[in-house]
C-alpha cells in the first residue's frame, strides 16, 4: 500500500490530505500513474509535482520508499 500525502493545491483539488492505494508498485513513477487513474481530476497537476520521501526529493524512476508513503508536493511559483 503507497500512502500519498498531498500539499496546498493539491491538498485542495483531491479533498482530503492522504489518499492510500493499494498495489505492488515498484517506481515513484508507477505509483504516480496508478494514483492519476484513481484520481483522474489530479492528473493534470501530478505530471507538474514533485515527490518527496523524508527529507529527499525522489524521482519518478526511484523505488517507492520503504516506508510506502509519498509526498505530492505541488508546482510553486514564484516571482
Amino acid at each position: 500500500m503507497i500512502v500519498f500525502e498531498f500539499f496546498a493545491s493539491l491538498e485542495r483539488q483531491a479533498g482530503t490530505r492522504e489518499y492510500r492505494l493499494d498495489g505492488g508498485f515498484s517506481t515513484v513513477g508507477d505509483a504516480l500513474d496508478a494514483l492519476a487513474s484513481a484520481r483522474p481530476e489530479l492528473a493534470t497537476l501530478l505530471e507538474r509535482c514533485a515527490c518527496a520521501s523524508g527529507d529527499a526529493i525522489v524521482r519518478r524512476a526511484d523505488p517507492v520508499p520503504h516506508d510506502g508513503r509519498i509526498a505530492v508536493l505541488p508546482p510553486v511559483a514564484g516571482g
